[in-house]
């Protein structure tokens, strides 16, 4: 019995100790949640539900965290994060304005092209490189942390491309 009291002091002094430390370095815990919304893209009439589309995490999807207000190129750097199966990540941050910006912004157009294409020109039109340079220096999510919170990301796919901006299909419709 005393054995137990004993490991049980020590678990919960060890995890307040935690708490602790958190609050005294003034870290604030922000969990973000990322979704997209995928739309419904053709084949059978659908049903009223299905014709609005539907949302998904947005599971693996790598961002990096930055401080500031403004996507300026040269923002600190505070987390590369990956959201998790949920699309969720738990990060502790300083009180302040972050930037949340796709990992894909950060590679070259030719990089990024390489990485996620090549697509055929009969299905998809590619806008030229300055449709992708402008994209790129965009952050995706801009947030204040002030307080414990939870901050909800939710981007618009579209049909058979994603949610990039500068790629569109213009294949045949679905059947």
């Amino acid at each position: 019995m005393v054995i137990k009291l004993i490991l049980a002091f020590a678990i919960f002094s060890l995890s307040s100790c935690g708490i602790l430390s958190k609050k005294e370095s003034g870290l604030i815990e922000v969990q973000l949640l990322g979704t997209v919304h995928k739309p419904y893209c053709g084949g059978a009439k659908p049903s009223p539900d299905v014709e609005k589309g539907y949302y998904e995490s947005m599971k693996f999807e790598k961002f990096h965290v930055l401080k500031g207000t403004a996507f300026t190129g040269d923002n600190e750097l505070v987390k590369k994060i990956e959201l998790d199966e949920a699309g969720k990540a738990t990060l502790n941050l300083e009180p302040g304005d972050y930037l949340l910006v796709h990992a894909d912004k950060f590679l070259s157009i030719d990089e990024f092209m390489a990485e996620n294409g090549p697509v055929q020109p009969v299905h998809y039109n590619v806008k030229d490189k300055s449709c992708f340079q402008e994209w790129m220096k965009n952050p995706d999510l801009t947030f204040k942390v002030s307080s414990d919170t939870i901050i909800e990301m939710r981007v618009k796919a579209k049909c058979w491309v994603g949610t990039n901006p500068c790629i569109e299909y213009v294949g045949p419709p679905a059947p």
